[in-house]
């Protein structure tokens, strides 16, 4: 059996359109990486932008950890104010925070992650939408900051209610859950942002591994070995298994391979600062209700990617074993990968988004900020666990299936 494994294994690669999908794959990650740290930017202790590594560097010095506890909050707001007040530090220019341009950019900027978070709970919708952070300060001065940060995550809850997302049984669900999050802090954590935020490049590596198994059973229908490989001893059992068990061990493997290519990069370059971040803070968002840090945020994301490709892999399999030629596979495989990135979460009823949010493709509209979840009788589970456990399934009977087409197939037709 491992001689057989280690023989379809050798299959896959051997191919020079598969080899240099996945050396494709890797190098625009790595490339994205470099292009996104290149596109970083800040501005110094001297009024100047910088950009890249130079500015990863001020944002370390700059971002200090802080931990939001009210009376820290209520310190924030106070020296906020008080800039805004002393004539020697303020200015009616909204566009640096009615501040004096020194203390924009030696007190503000440096501490503008803060103050967003600060803001972000304090922030009613919509009647202070567009309201300067001042004057959003100057009305909830004194205000408890946990019981502001609840009303924005109701005021969320009711939206997605809505909007269709989720139902009201579903929001008390997550009312309820968001009572685990515990006291929010602070610190630089770029680098678990890029990889958080980065998820729909798992749809790069899902194209590669269409390319890689489309051939596995269509690869011998093509070449009239079908016929051959059913007679021999093994060709109705082992060899469909070694076949399906290599398809998924090069999923594996270029997946994780990519991904850990790409987040490792990051981790590198940008620092593993902020590992232990609450993750309402990777994207200065108060109202996520995921009790995660950074570092299990991340781990999720990339475990539901896994997953996901693992699934597509099933229907790749499944497609191989029914059409008679690769090309063919690789084209449907795409279309099924690529047409629903074009259909919207935010359109359709309650039944259509839970539905297109199941389709692996469709990680690159995931974020934490989303409410989706899925009821099967008196279980509720979040949109990651329920996508990992239909694709998982999938994977696993599509390939049971694929296995049963190919012993079964008539052959010489």
């Amino acid at each position: 059996m491992k001689r057989m494994i280690w023989y379809e294994w050798k299959r896959i690669w051997g191919s020079r359109l598969t080899q240099f999908a996945v050396l494709g794959c890797a190098l625009f990650l790595a490339f994205s990486v470099f292009s996104n740290i290149r596109l970083i930017f800040e501005t110094d202790a001297d009024g100047q932008k910088v950009t890249g590594l130079e500015a990863v560097q001020v944002q370390k010095e700059n971002r200090k950890e802080v931990t939001l506890d009210q009376e820290t909050v209520d310190a924030v707001v106070d020296e906020y104010l008080a800039y805004t007040e002393d004539p020697a530090t303020a200015s009616d220019d909204r566009d640096l925070a009615y501040l004096s341009e020194e203390m924009y950019v030696k007190w503000y900027l440096p501490n503008l992650p803060v103050l967003h978070l600060i803001d972000g709970a304090y922030r009613a919708y919509p009647e202070q939408r567009n309201d300067p952070m001042r004057d959003v300060f100057l009305q909830s001065r004194g205000k408890d900051f946990s019981e502001a940060r609840k009303e924005r995550v109701w005021e969320n809850l009711e939206n997605a209610v809505s909007l269709g997302e989720i139902t009201e049984e579903e929001a008390d669900w997550w009312d309820t859950k968001d009572d685990a999050v515990g006291e929010m802090s602070y610190v630089y954590n770029r680098a678990w942002w890029e990889i958080i935020n980065s998820a729909s490049l798992t749809i790069l590596v899902m194209l590669v591994v269409c390319i890689g198994t489309a051939p596995v059973f269509a690869g011998e229908y093509q070449s009239k070995c079908d016929s051959l490989l059913l007679s021999m001893r093994y060709g109705k059992s082992r060899l469909i298994l070694a076949k399906l068990t290599s398809s998924f061990l090069f999923t594996t493997v270029v997946y994780w391979g990519c991904m850990g290519l790409f987040t490792g990069i990051y981790l590198a370059v940008l620092g593993t600062d902020g590992w232990n971040l609450p993750v309402q803070a990777l994207g200065e968002n108060v109202s996520i209700s995921y009790d995660l840090t950074s570092i299990q945020a991340c781990g999720l994301v990339l475990a539901m990617g896994y997953v996901l490709t693992l699934g597509l892999a099933g229907v790749v399999l499944l497609l191989s074993s029914l059409m008679k030629n690769p090309y063919g596979v690789v084209i449907t495989s795409v279309l099924f990968l690529c047409v629903p990135l074009f259909l919207s979460l935010n359109e359709g009823g309650y039944v259509w988004k839970h539905l297109l949010g199941l389709l692996p493709e469709k990680i690159a509209d995931f974020g934490f900020w989303s409410y989706m979840v899925y009821r099967i009788g008196g279980l509720t589970v979040t949109w990651p666990a329920a996508a990992m456990i239909v694709n998982g399934v999938c994977a696993v009977l599509l390939s049971g299936l694929a296995y049963g087409f190919f012993r079964r197939h008539q052959v010489n037709k």
